[in-house]
């Protein structure tokens, strides 16, 4: 099967575009809301079109920009992987599932989660560590993105998964991925704010976030009352503030996972029961 895409369009536009997929239709991909800037995703040029919508809503084209899809994913082209026994596999490409293997569809579109960047790699080995000692039945995902660690909290025995994502983009990229994977009555997902759902039920809380919104999490009980807790897209020179803060609300650092910059952690609540 060929890759879905090969050249992204992009319009940056100053200002947020709300509500895009009822705009725009053909070769549309999406819409990214970063702040003030919105940045618009089609596989084909549609320059009158965005012109248009620009002029009519009193907004300002800054710039358009063309990029092959392996360079917007750093250079990787997306094939088949493995993380011990969970294949993480491109819906245009095939895989001969094993037995023992837990198969995950995964089509990253534009959005954060291809399973390739270290933190995303070491959260799925962090999962993996985690099933192997206990089960987990609730999870919070919390940064979603492509709903990557949703999907393979699901596959290793979650029975609720909520996956939350402040971005429009990404909560429509994890839908799609959750039907493709035929796990819609085991994952649910959400868009706001990390914050506004951390004191909800769970298990076990996945955060592959900014610094910043580790930051806001920290200031919520609720954060510190699940059993266990898989935090990443930290760098290695805030590790020992991170790790300090951790120990002050009685989490133990189960296991640590570095690779180049990047940190990501295992901690546990010894004091919340496991499920």
């Amino acid at each position: 099967m060929m890759l879905p895409y090969q050249d992204l369009h992009i319009y940056e536009i100053s200002g947020e575009v709300l509500g895009s997929k009822r705009i725009f239709k053909e070769d549309f991909l999406g819409c990214w809301n970063e702040g003030e800037i919105s940045f618009l995703f089609f596989s084909a040029p549609h320059d009158q079109e965005v012109q248009a919508f620009v002029r009519g809503k009193g907004l300002t084209l800054r710039s358009k920009d063309v990029l092959d899809y392996t360079s917007w994913q750093a250079g990787d082209e997306l094939k088949p992987f493995k993380v011990g026994h969970l294949v993480i596999c491109p819906p245009w490409e095939t895989w001969k599932v094993e037995e023992g293997e837990g198969l995950v569809h995964l089509d990253p579109c534009v959005v954060f989660g291809t399973g390739y960047h270290p933190t995303t790699r070491t959260c799925l080995m962090a999962l993996l560590e985690i099933y192997q000692k206990e089960k987990p039945k609730i999870v919070l995902d919390l940064g979603t993105g492509s709903g990557i660690l949703a999907l393979a909290a699901a596959k290793l025995g979650a029975e609720r998964v909520l996956a939350v994502d402040c971005n429009e983009l990404a909560v429509e990229t994890a839908s799609r991925n959750v039907l493709r994977n035929d796990e819609s009555g085991r994952i649910e997902v959400k868009q706001g704010w990390a914050e506004q759902f951390i004191g909800l039920e769970a298990d076990l809380v996945c955060a592959n976030i900014h610094l910043q919104i580790v930051e806001a999490l920290f200031g919520k009980r609720g954060f510190f009352t699940k059993r266990w807790i898989i935090l990443s897209g930290i760098f290695v020179r805030d590790a020992e503030e991170i790790e300090e803060r951790l120990n002050q609300n009685s989490i133990e650092i189960f296991q640590r996972f570095r690779e180049k910059t990047w940190m990501t952690w295992v901690g546990l609540n010894r004091s919340c029961k496991g499920s």
